[in-house]
């Protein structure tokens, strides 16, 4: 999510560059900030959580290297007060950065990007490679194949002590055989979603031959961080 202040006003752009609405509080915060800005974050509920500074006062930053618009991006927020605009956490020495790689794991955040402090600022998408790179805290389970769904995915599901409960559904590559009902199976995921236990971004790895459907069990689940809202 873009947030451009600009004299026309505050707006938000999405990643396909499209004008998108903001929380009532962002936009208050984002007017008590002073200039005009086009800052690049990530909306989780009513908070814009910053990473990025592009542009400053009509001045592009793109050309910036990444530690200079790291700097005027920390003075530009340190001068108000902006409750519903937050400053992403940045570890720069290899002791703190792997304090906060091991707390966020710990407290099931969904992963990490690791920055040159030389990038500049360009469009794509950090797992793509490059200056940047995005790093997901995933985990894996083994799941029982329920039903097999038309254009090649799965429904899985888990057992708990009341029986079996879905799982979500999982797609199943071309150069892998759709696994047939019962079959145990490997997925790789991001985090189990709260109240349905539905795995978020799934990736299917393949059967499980040394595993028995006993062993598929609800507590495998890795779930979100109780303060995560998105």
């Amino acid at each position: 999510m873009l947030l451009q202040k600009e004299v026309a006003g505050i707006i938000g752009v999405n990643k396909k560059g499209l004008a998108v609405g903001l929380a009532s509080s962002i936009i208050q915060s984002a007017e008590a900030i002073g200039g005009y800005f086009v800052f690049d974050g990530e909306c989780v509920g009513d908070v814009l959580h910053v990473f990025d500074l592009l542009e400053r006062n009509g001045q592009p930053q793109q050309i910036v290297p990444y530690q200079l618009r790291l700097h005027v991006l920390t003075s530009v927020l340190n001068g108000s007060s902006h409750p519903h605009i937050a400053l992403v956490e940045t570890a720069f020495a290899p002791a703190q950065k792997a304090l906060l790689y091991n707390r966020l794991k710990k407290e099931r955040k969904e992963g990490v990007v690791f920055k040159r402090l030389d990038a500049l600022s360009t469009p794509g998408r950090p797992a793509s490679g490059g200056t940047q790179l995005k790093y997901k805290f995933c985990a894996t389970l083994s799941a029982v194949v329920a039903k097999v769904n038309p254009q090649r995915s799965v429904e899985i599901r888990l057992l708990n002590g009341e029986g079996w409960v879905a799982a979500g559904n999982v797609t199943i590559p071309p150069n892998h055989p759709v696994p047939k009902v019962g079959a145990v199976v490997e997925v790789r995921y991001l985090y189990a979603m709260p109240g349905s236990g539905c795995l978020y971004q799934p990736v299917y790895l393949g059967v499980r031959s040394d595993v028995e459907q006993h062993e598929c069990v609800v507590s495998q689940l890795k779930f979100k961080g109780e303060d995560d809202e998105g």
